[in-house]
């Protein structure tokens, strides 16, 4: 009798007669409760008929029979899904050995690697983690929306892993109210999100998901080449966000070492961005521009979101986004600059490309004109950042200046809506933006903008701002003339802020950010980007800047395996194990066997290293094994068979351990040997082969 019930049940839930199943399944499982796989399908079937909170339940229920089900994980996590519970889905079947991948198809993961590293060291955000925080506050605090959820590349591991949502939001809250970094409240919820990440198993991607980084990540170690891994096995989308093109057009106000990581970065993104999120038409241009350098005649869906958000009035109010946990106030917040006298706000880091040097000349300009009385205090909110010694050092010079110029850093988001409101209006220089944040702050507020009119400036000051020549001293100081002293100039341009300024809600941000996502994800992915041509060699070492091409970008993404150390200026390490190079090739004409020649390094002991290579799809022939004394160069040459088009695949085994304090004291990682380069060629090639072996073995050597 039971066993005649479930086969009616199953009958009638494949023909569609859900509610006449529903029936038969309860039944059913009235004469057999314990039957877990009659509890799934009844929940099928509700989950069918489109009831998900009573599948969910009956889930639940087949969970309890069966905790170590699969299927039911998998099913679970689906209707989690489904309800919006992206983040409960995603550690349910993380948890789970055998279950599905641990992010559902269509999932948006979002990228906070580089905002958890940067809070470590620093509690008040900047531009950019500014715009992280506001967005995925609101991404991640709406209930019921997409299927988003946080997580982090966590490098001990070398996997993502989920971020929960309410320790990150309890995080964001606290960053707005202090720069202590002391506090208890800070370090606990640091320590809570640290702990939750390492002890977290580590995400498994669904085909389909998007990893989407709001951040900055040209600067975490092995970040790309572990995303180029990701698409490789799970065939996700990875949309990064561009926010400016700045080290690549503007280096002379970089860093090098800054101008070297961004131009390697910005290869890399060419090779694996299945599209890109750009904050201002200004920036998608050079975005464009500098992508056909790089991939010429290769196009990358390109979305931009315009950072024209409000976030002056909760900030006033000191009010979070609805579900925000709330966060204790700053200690000691820091007061405005004094109670009565005026004052010109200018927030920006301290550094060359802000150009505080043209705008304390143009207050010594003012001074001189009109006297110390009559002229209002310069209020600079920024930390110190890279060549501003210029600026401080004429400041330091001038006591005139010092009087009227105060310099502010480490102030939090609640004390820096404070000085907005109380300034007179603000001032914005820069050589060069992606967007220009403070302009907008400074609308929010319902202040009067003065802009340099270059880059993305006219975007972002569109309406609301006084626009004032690029490094030009005299339009300036004659800009701040007309503010200061001209009454119905300044009435002219808060009438104009009024009139034509509507900023949005950064909730309007989030939902339109979430649409360019959904939409890069159905789009076809970018063309086949990277491809060897016979006889070219690629070097694994880190190429130098300022311009980003390919070859910076080939030998990271081509390395594959846990086995491998980051890229060094002469090559690159691997520790003792078993690593593998990926080579995709152009076409090559014929059925000649192709030939693959890597140059070794040898580690600093007698070593013993076995290759061996053949068609991506798996190689059938053993390793062979080589070995040699200390420190040897080595040329090996592996031939494969011709028709091993599009891929070949190199693994080399390194099995002995040899310690690197034999070379430099203190060194104490243990590697098993380090590769140089890599070329193939047509085995007939003869010329590419012996220019390659000529131009690695002989110091001096060079082609006229």
């Amino acid at each position: 009798m039971p066993a005649a019930l479930l086969a009616e049940a199953d009958a009638l839930h494949a023909t569609g007669e859900l509610r006449a199943a529903a029936s038969a399944y309860i039944a059913y499982l009235d004469r057999v409760p314990a039957d877990a796989k009659a509890w799934r399908r009844y929940a099928d079937c509700q989950r069918a008929a489109g009831d998900l909170p009573a599948a969910l339940l009956l889930y639940r229920q087949a969970e309890r029979l069966a905790p170590r089900d699969p299927l039911v994980a998998r099913r679970l996590a689906e209707a989690l899904a489904e309800l919006g519970r992206a983040e409960e889905a995603a550690a349910l079947l993380a948890a789970t050995p055998g279950a599905a991948a641990a992010t559902p198809p269509g999932v948006m993961l979002f990228d906070v690697s580089d905002l958890l590293d940067y809070f470590r060291a620093c509690r008040t955000p900047t531009g950019i983690q500014r715009v992280q925080l506001n967005i995925l506050r609101e991404i991640l605090a709406a209930p019921g929306e997409a299927l988003v959820a946080a997580c982090a590349y966590h490098l001990d591991s070398a996997s993502w892993k989920l971020v929960p949502s309410a320790l990150f939001l309890r995080l964001a809250a606290l960053s707005r109210t202090s720069s202590a970094m002391e506090e208890p409240d800070w370090q606990q919820a640091l320590a809570a999100i640290a702990e939750a990440v390492r002890h977290a198993a580590p995400c498994r991607f669904a085909p389909g998901a998007s990893l989407v980084n709001l951040g900055s990540s040209w600067w975490q170690p092995d970040y790309m080449r572990r995303v180029a891994e990701l698409k490789r096995l799970h065939s996700i989308r990875y949309i990064p966000f561009l926010y400016d093109c700045i080290p690549l057009l503007q280096p002379q106000h970089c860093a090098a070492a800054l101008v070297d990581e961004f131009a390697r970065w910005f290869a890399q993104l060419c090779l694996l961005a299945d599209a890109v999120v750009v904050i201002s038409d200004s920036t998608r241009r050079d975005f464009e521009r500098l992508r056909a350098t790089v991939l010429p005649g290769i196009a990358i869906p390109t979305f931009t979101l315009p950072l024209d958000a409000d976030d002056g009035s909760a900030a006033a109010a000191g009010a979070e986004a609805p579900g925000t946990p709330s966060a204790p106030p700053a200690a000691t917040p820091p007061a405005p600059p004094t109670a009565t006298r005026p004052y010109i706000l200018f927030v920006a880091t301290i550094e060359g490309r802000k150009n505080h040097l043209m705008v304390f000349r143009a207050w010594q300009r003012l001074l001189r004109l009109h006297g110390a009385e009559a002229i209002p205090e310069l209020v600079c909110v920024g930390k110190r950042g890279w060549l501003a010694e210029p600026a401080l050092e004429l400041l330091a010079a001038d006591d005139a200046l010092q009087g009227h110029v105060r310099l502010l850093h480490g102030v939090p988001d609640d004390a820096l809506a404070g000085l907005y409101r109380g300034c007179e209006f603000t001032l914005f220089n820069s050589f060069y933006e992606g967007w220009g944040l403070p302009v907008t702050e400074s609308f929010a507020f319902g202040k009067v903008a003065l802009v340099a009119d270059n880059s993305s400036l006219p975007e972002a000051g569109a309406g609301g701002a006084v626009f004032f020549a690029t490094d030009d001293v005299p339009d300036l100081a004659a800009k701040l003339e007309a503010m200061l002293f001209q009454p119905s100039f300044r009435a002219a341009a808060e009438a104009r802020l009024r009139a034509e300024v509507r900023l949005r809600p950064w909730s309007a941000l989030a939902s339109q950010l979430a649409g360019h996502v959904a939409a890069a994800a159905g789009m076809a992915p970018p063309a086949r980007r990277l491809a060897l041509r016979p006889g070219e060699v690629l070097d694994f070492r880190t190429l130098t800047g300022p311009a980003p091409r390919l070859a910076m970008a080939a030998a990271e993404l081509v390395r594959e395996g846990d086995n491998w150390m980051p890229l060094e200026n002469w090559g690159c390490w691997c520790r003792p194990g078993r690593i593998s190079l990926r080579l995709p090739l152009a076409e090559m004409a014929g059925t000649a066997p192709l030939r693959v020649i890597v140059q070794f390094v040898a580690p600093p002991a007698p070593w013993r290293i076995g290759l061996r290579a053949g068609p991506a799809g798996g190689i059938t022939r053993p390793f062979g094994f080589i070995e040699g004394v200390p420190r040897q160069v080595v040329f090996c040459a592996m031939e494969v068979p011709g028709d091993a088009w599009p891929e070949v695949l190199v693994e080399i085994d390194a099995p002995e351990a040899v310690p690197l304090a034999n070379i430099t004291p203190g060194d104490t990682r243990e590697v098993g040997c380090g590769v140089l380069s890599v070329m193939v060629s047509r085995t007939d090639d003869f010329a590419a082969r012996l220019d390659y072996l000529e131009q690695r073995s002989l110091h001096s050597f060079a082609r006229v």
